[in-house]
């Protein structure tokens, strides 16, 4: 009676407390993880999203970056930012090169310079194709070279001759071909067709065995033989190229179940389910391997392919559904009505009302290292024009494509700083 008197109200408080300082940790380490992982998109020869450069300078590089790949067949692209936000230069460089995949697969020709203005930084990221000529040490010579026009304020003067050098270090036409046990992409792309084919009539006989009524160890038989044996054999033929085997035990996976599926539903009589189903899938791999060109990952096919299919499949058949939901309201929605209404009424009426209404419902239907002297800015374009054939329909050599065609980096190269 006279002890000190409950207080409940605080426990809610306590807890809006705690739940606030959850929701703080979580954003101070959400925020720093958006920033840091804000990689500008590469599809220029040179990327300058703060505008460092004018368009003068700007094309200047952008032509000296297309004459080394006519004539060096080196992919070299520039990335000009104001600070990595506290993001080592380097893991922000292998992220710029590996979202951007400079090079072609298999040759690993790609060269990513990037430049951070604000935190006094410079990296070249090298592709595994131009280690050999382009060590780290000569790459952090090659920008330690170019570090007294960095700090004058000549960013563009020290592209040019980072260029320059890099012309110099590079390999001649030729050198840089693919490994031995390389698949060229059309090999990678026909070893693609080939695993959706075989999947496909795996999946077929499958669907073929239940249809026969096939039991027991017979059809554990059948279906062992169907299933594992030929992502065997397609490891086995792949087994000297880049391609590994889990992504070809993934691929033959998926795509055995989505057909297998197919089939099933068109044993079944669902002839608009199933014809969706496999008729998207193969479409939509059509559609995504021929829009990744010249790609020698299985990996990104797949993933190309998965894309489109998964809108193919679903874009019908979600209108079939529609469809399907419409004619079921119309043909029984009124009549579920009809229907518990004379069922609640039949229990509770005399015999002659509820033989009414059953009458009734009864009809109802419920069925780079140079220095920057050395590089002639206008000579280069003009040897550009008569050599490379990308900027033709441009006369801007800063607005050529300079997509990526599927290079990789390890991680090479080297960093400086003015």
């Amino acid at each position: 009676m006279g002890g000190a008197p409950d207080r409940p109200a605080s426990r809610p408080s306590a807890v809006l407390g705690g739940l606030h300082m959850v929701k703080a940790v979580l954003l101070s380490l959400l925020i720093p993880t958006l920033v840091l992982g804000a990689v500008p998109s590469i599809t220029r020869p040179v990327t300058d999203p703060q505008g460092m450069l004018t368009a003068q300078e700007m094309e200047s590089v952008a032509q000296a970056l297309v004459q080394l790949r006519a004539e060096r067949q080196v992919q070299m692209a520039v990335l000009l930012v104001d600070t990595t936000n506290g993001q080592p230069l380097e893991d922000f460089a292998h992220e710029a090169f590996s979202a951007w995949k400079g090079g072609e697969a298999g040759r690993d020709n790609g060269l990513l310079l990037v430049v951070a203005k604000g935190d006094r930084r410079s990296r070249l990221e090298v592709g595994y194709g131009l280690e050999p000529y382009l060590t780290d040490g000569e790459a952090t010579t090659l920008l330690h070279a170019q570090g007294p026009l960095m700090r004058e304020g000549r960013i563009a003067d020290a592209l040019v001759a980072i260029i320059a050098g890099v012309h110099e270090q590079a390999p001649g036409q030729g050198a840089l071909s693919p490994p031995a046990n390389s698949w060229l992409p059309a090999a990678v792309s026909a070893f693609f067709f080939a695993m959706l084919a075989t999947a496909f009539v795996a999946a077929l006989l499958l669907n073929r065995c239940l249809l026969l009524d096939m039991k027991g160890l017979r059809l554990l038989v059948a279906a062992a033989l169907l299933g594992a044996v030929p992502p065997v054999v397609l490891v086995l033929v792949a087994g000297s190229s880049q391609l590994t085997a889990g992504s070809i035990l993934f691929g033959y996976g998926g795509m055995l179940i989505v057909f297998f599926v197919g089939w099933f539903a068109c044993g079944r009589g669902q002839w608009g389910l199933g014809v969706i189903l496999l008729g998207g899938t193969v479409f939509g791999s059509l559609l995504g391997v021929s829009l990744l060109d010249g790609s020698t990952d299985l990996g990104d096919l797949l993933l190309q392919a998965a894309i489109p299919s998964f809108f193919s499949v679903v874009g019908p058949g979600g209108l079939l559904l529609l469809v399907k939901g419409i004619r079921w309201i119309s043909r029984h929605g009124s009549g579920s009505w009809s229907r518990e209404g004379s069922v609640s009424w039949s229990s509770n009426s005399s015999s002659s009302t509820s033989s009414d209404w059953n009458s009734s419902s009864s009809s109802t239907d419920w069925g780079s290292s140079a220095s920057s002297s050395s590089y002639d800015s206008s000579s280069s374009s003009s040897s550009y024009d008569s050599s490379s054939s990308s900027s033709s329909s441009d006369s801007s050599s800063s607005s050529s494509d300079w997509g990526g065609g599927g290079g990789s980096s390890g991680g090479g190269g080297g960093s400086d700083s003015w």
